[in-house]
C-alpha cells in the first residue's frame, strides 16, 4: 500500500514543485524589471541609437526612422532621420531638451530655435527617447514575463513587458488629437509610432472653423475600429542591472485610405557609454527667450 501511495504521491509532488517554480518566475521577472527601471532612472549620462523596422506587406522598409543621441543631466540631445520613400528623401531633425524647454534644428539650420507650445516636436522626441520608453512601460504594462536565457556564457538577460491594449489605444488617441489641435504650429508631422502608416496625416480634418471640433470624433471612430497590441523586450546586464537594448514590437490593424491595414513594426534602441558622454550644447540666451 505504501508503494502505491508513493507511486501516486511522488508525481503529484514533482508536478506541484514544477508549478511553483513556473509561478515563481513571474514575480522574479517583474522584480528584475523594477530594478532595471530604477537603475536606469539613476543614470546621469548615457548614449543611445536605434531605428524602426516595418515588417509587413507593402509597408516593409517604408517610413523608416533612425535616431541617435545622448542624455546628460536632465537634458536630452537627439538626431532623427525621417525617411519619406514616396518623395525619395530623408528629413533630418535635431532636438534638444534642456530644463523643460525644447529646441529644434531642421535640415540645414545652424541655430537652435525654441518650439514654445508646439507639441509636434515633443511627440517626436518622446517617440524615440529611451527615458520616455521606460515611463511608458511603467504606465502601460499589463504583465512582465521572463525570457529563457539561451546564452548563459554572457551577462545579458531579458524580460518581456506586455502593454495594455486599451491604454495603448488611449495614448495613441491623445497623440492624434494633439496633432489635429490648435497647438501644432509647425509644418512638422511627427511619426505615429503605434500606427506608422497614419504618419502622413491624411486622416486629419482641416484645422479651420468647425472642422477643429469634427477632428476628435473622427479620431475616436478610428481608434474604436483599431486592433492594437505591443510589447517591449528589455535586455539588461545582470551584473550592473542596466539596460543594454530595448525592442518594442507593435502589431496594429486599422482602416486607412479606404482599406484595412495590417502593420507589424519594431523599434530597436541600443544603450551604451553610461557615465561617459560629453555635456549637451547650450542654446544662446536669445534662443532661450524665443516663443
Amino acid at each position: 500500500m505504501r508503494k502505491a501511495w508513493n507511486f501516486i504521491f511522488l508525481p503529484l509532488l514533482c508536478a506541484a514543485l514544477a508549478g511553483c517554480n513556473t509561478m515563481g518566475a513571474r514575480p522574479n521577472a517583474a522584480a528584475a524589471f523594477d530594478q532595471v527601471r530604477d537603475r536606469f532612472a539613476e543614470q546621469e549620462a548615457f548614449a543611445f541609437y536605434g531605428q524602426t523596422k516595418l515588417l509587413t506587406g507593402d509597408t516593409a522598409n517604408g517610413n523608416v526612422v533612425s535616431f541617435s543621441g545622448r542624455k546628460h543631466g536632465d537634458g536630452i540631445l537627439m538626431n532623427v532621420n525621417l525617411s519619406q520613400p514616396e518623395r525619395k528623401r530623408v528629413n533630418t531633425l535635431s532636438l534638444l531638451s534642456r530644463q523643460q524647454r525644447l529646441y529644434v534644428k531642421q535640415g540645414s539650420d545652424r541655430e537652435w530655435k525654441s518650439v514654445g507650445r508646439d507639441g509636434s516636436f515633443r511627440q517626436e522626441l518622446n517617440n524615440w527617447d529611451p527615458v520616455f520608453a521606460f515611463r511608458q512601460m511603467d504606465e502601460l504594462k499589463k504583465s512582465v514575463l521572463p525570457l529563457t536565457d539561451r546564452n548563459t556564457a554572457d551577462d545579458i538577460e531579458a524580460v518581456r513587458v506586455l502593454l495594455d491594449s486599451t491604454r495603448l489605444k488611449n495614448w495613441l488617441a491623445e497623440q492624434m488629437k494633439e496633432q489635429a489641435g490648435p497647438h501644432v504650429q509647425s509644418a512638422h508631422q511627427p511619426r505615429l509610432k503605434l500606427a506608422m502608416m497614419l504618419s502622413d496625416g491624411a486622416w486629419r480634418a482641416p484645422r479651420q472653423g468647425a472642422a477643429i471640433q469634427a477632428a476628435e470624433p473622427n479620431v475616436d471612430e478610428m481608434i474604436d475600429q483599431m486592433e492594437l497590441e505591443a510589447e517591449y523586450t528589455v535586455y539588461y546586464n545582470k551584473t550592473t542591472m542596466l539596460p543594454t537594448s530595448l525592442v518594442m514590437s507593435i502589431r496594429s490593424e486599422y482602416d486607412a485610405n479606404n482599406q484595412r491595414v495590417l502593420e507589424h513594426a519594431q523599434v530597436e534602441t541600443f544603450l551604451q557609454n553610461y557615465g561617459q558622454v560629453p555635456p549637451l550644447p547650450e542654446p544662446t540666451s536669445a534662443e532661450k527667450t524665443a516663443k
